[in-house]
């Protein structure tokens, strides 16, 4: 695996609120050590482009080779927490992240009909956002955003988990926001995707509000379907108005798609020291970049706390 430089390119688990549906394994008991607020923590996302298990089913299947080349990416990564996209269960991703060094927590979002694969034939599997954190690494809430979806089969939760940091007490929300209006102005574009991004944009608003009112660090992170390191993006404008403090960490990182340069895989931080977290920013690229060979259409992109 190749690193890009960004200038290239639980105590036991208290909440997992059941009443949403999202799942974890058990944590570690009360008695294992929390990582150390002064240690350096490594936060990824990454969409895996459709992972399915079993691994050959979906809209993007897989062979076994490209599986075990999918488990050393994965654990290249060498990082503390994961907030994957386009994952269909918990035991997809336990083929990357094992059970016994990995907790993971999936969307609680209600299964959707499988839809035709485009231009493939195939029968699409779910997909759910979900994170993995590397054991014993304690997680001491879960929440699913649900407004996210805009009450629409197809569109994905946020969710959101809170961990121990250097910053202190750190909420860390996932996001997978609709695709298909890339534009920088989705007020420009009367489309179906740039109407639901629309709407999407305020329910961020509102969660970075919460935060700011509790002090609380953050970090948002994900896919978000849209060019938000040009500072003149509406979306972009929309989320610095609304917290002066706010940090787009991965804006000065470069796509990694062949086609697409300007990338839509970013990581946000807020109520910390954002200079530090954009100097650290990168991306992993893939041993083969060419298109037809990535292992998913996105690459994993990290920061260091």
């Amino acid at each position: 695996m190749q690193l890009i430089s960004r200038h290239w390119l639980i105590p036991l688990l208290t909440s997992l609120m059941l009443t949403t549906g999202i799942t974890a394994e058990s944590s570690e008991s009360a008695s294992t050590t929390n990582k150390a607020s002064d240690d350096a923590l490594k936060i990824v996302t990454w969409n895996v482009e459709h992972l399915a298990y079993p691994i050959d089913k979906g809209c993007r299947p897989r062979t076994k080779e490209e599986l075990a080349k999918l488990q050393a990416y994965a654990k290249g990564l060498d990082a503390d927490i994961v907030a994957l996209q386009e994952v269909a269960s918990k035991a997809a991703i336990h083929q990357l992240f094992p059970a016994d060094e990995w907790t993971v927590i999936m969307s609680g979002r209600p299964s959707s009909p499988p839809y035709d694969c485009r231009g493939s034939g195939f029968k699409s599997t779910q997909q759910k956002v979900a994170f993995a954190v590397k054991k014993p690494m304690n997680i001491f809430g879960v929440k699913s955003l649900v407004d996210l979806s805009l009450n629409r089969i197809g569109l994905r939760y946020g969710l959101e988990i809170t961990v121990e940091t250097s910053q202190g007490m750190t909420d860390i929300l996932n996001v997978h926001l609709k695709s298909g209006c890339f534009v920088d102005d989705y007020y420009d574009r009367d489309s179906n995707a740039c109407r639901q991004i629309k709407r999407q944009v305020p329910v961020l608003l509102t969660w970075i509000a919460e935060q700011n009112e509790s002090n609380t660090p953050y970090i948002i992170l994900g896919d978000f379907n849209h060019r938000i390191s040009v500072p003149y993006n509406r979306m972009t404008r929309k989320l610095k108005g609304s917290d002066d403090d706010l940090s787009i960490a991965t804006k000065d990182v470069k796509g990694c798609h062949p086609r697409y340069p300007v990338p839509i895989d970013h990581i946000i931080v807020g109520n910390m020291d954002g200079a530090k977290a954009r100097a650290s920013a990168e991306v992993y690229a893939f041993e083969d970049m060419r298109e037809n060979a990535m292992l998913s259409d996105h690459c994993a992109v990290a920061v260091t706390l």
